[in-house]
């Protein structure tokens, strides 16, 4: 798969889809690609976490708690190392082969240092996605104590 391709499909997924055409091909050409045989583990739940992973195929299982997730071609995994120190919240294995381009969090930060704006339209959308959260959990905590 080309750079070109890469790029493409990267800029139909968030937070990438807010990124101008040149910071997503510096992105992109940046990143490694990671290789996973089916049964392989990506990473483990608890382990810290440095970067976000971009399903270019191939399906990833993440496993938390007993509950499974499957993560599709395109599918972003990881969202949150770009921006901040986390752990890992899952097991990530490949359910089947698959490749994705790691996207380190220090790639992407120095990425956005380079594009102003596009640092605030994702800054935007990520506190409207808090904010949207928090309203949900309100409502949640509402019901519960209204019964």
């Amino acid at each position: 798969m080309s750079l070109e391709a890469d790029v493409r499909r990267m800029a139909r997924t968030r937070p990438f889809s807010l990124l101008p055409r040149e910071a997503l091909q510096l992105i992109a050409f940046s990143c490694t690609r990671a290789v996973l045989k089916s049964g392989q583990t990506l990473f483990d739940e608890g382990e810290l976490a440095d970067a976000a992973y971009f399903v270019l195929s191939g399906t990833i299982t993440l496993v938390a708690q007993g509950a499974e997730r499957r993560v599709e071609p395109n599918g972003l995994i990881g969202e949150t190392a770009l921006v901040a120190d986390v752990v890992r919240r899952a097991t990530a294995r490949a359910a089947v082969d698959v490749v994705t381009l790691r996207i380190p969090r220090d790639v992407f930060q120095r990425v956005l240092s380079e594009f102003p704006e596009a640092a605030a339209k994702i800054r935007a959308e990520a506190l409207a996605r808090s904010h949207k959260l928090l309203d949900e959990l309100e409502a949640v905590r509402a019901r519960a104590f209204d019964h």
